[in-house]
């Protein structure tokens, strides 16, 4: 009884960690786990799309979700607990979708996050969304950093960082933990009232903030297998420094990190590793 229940324990968490990815093209198009035909329980899936200073658009094209609770006698809203899309742009939420009323078109200068949720039970057809990165005809800020180790710099660091700046940079997640270290920081410090409301530098460790980072506060080391997403953001006047990081991933021996022999052409405001636009399900 043990072993089958530890069968179903690891299948349940296989079948969770099988969906979801950093989506690094400038457009394509996503879909639930087997769409569209019904998506299995116990999914937990996140999709996040780095707009790296440019415009993001998401539009659904198709959504049915298990509906959710209808509220008391029909006379409160309802709410989605039990299967679900939820929307988040930065890191704040713009709420949760299931039954067949779904996002719709959403547009953000922001980093956006979908992330999906079933239960245990009730299934239904999924979805499918596509996606459009526009820069403008500028030069992406920031890059999917894929190497064993790197180290990534602000704009022109050392120099003064430049004004209106948004960057994104991002570690997929893998079984082989990753090392993030800031080794120099020096952003333009809060407003009076507190906060990182002007420059900031914003990390998650896989969906989960660990804060705004400003003035010299630099932050703490990070080792994680959940992937590692870093922000920096410049508001429209004074600039400092910038900051330096480290990352390295935990590899065997047997598969000791390599770096790159050819040299690649890295976005503004990257280090080594970086620069790798890839498009990964």
């Amino acid at each position: 009884m043990i072993f089958i229940v530890g069968v179903f324990c690891l299948a349940a968490i296989a079948n969770a960690q099988r969906c979801g990815n950093i989506l690094h093209q400038h457009n394509g198009t996503v879909t639930s786990p087997n769409y569209p035909d019904a998506y299995g329980p116990n999914e937990d899936c996140v999709w996040t799309i780095p707009s790296r200073g440019g415009s993001i658009t998401v539009t659904f094209k198709d959504f049915e979700l298990q509906e959710g609770t209808s509220g008391f006698l029909g006379l409160f809203g309802g709410s989605c607990d039990y299967d679900y899309v939820e929307v988040v742009i930065g890191d704040r939420t713009q709420g949760t979708y299931c039954g067949t009323s779904g996002p719709g078109t959403i547009t953000a200068n922001n980093d956006i996050q979908i992330r999906f949720v079933s239960d245990a039970t009730t299934n239904a057809k999924g979805f499918k969304f596509q996606f459009k990165v526009d820069h403008g005809g500028n030069t992406p800020c920031g890059a999917h950093l894929d190497d064993n180790f790197g180290t990534v710099t602000s704009p022109n660091y050392p120099e003064n960082y430049p004004n209106n700046k948004f960057c994104t940079w991002t570690i997929a997640r893998s079984q082989y933990p990753v090392t993030v270290m800031f080794t120099d920081f020096q952003l333009e410090d809060g407003s009076f009232f507190g906060g990182c409301s002007y420059d900031n530098v914003q990390i998650f460790d896989g969906t989960t903030s660990l804060g705004k980072f400003c003035g010299t506060d630099i932050p703490a080391a990070l080792t994680t297998t959940n992937g590692v997403r870093i922000t920096f953001k410049s508001d429209s006047s004074v600039g400092e420094r910038g900051f330096s990081f480290e990352y390295r991933k935990d590899v065997p021996s047997t598969q000791a990190p390599i770096k790159p022999t050819k040299p690649t052409e890295k976005p503004a405001g990257s280090g080594d590793g970086s620069g790798d636009d890839s498009f990964l399900f």
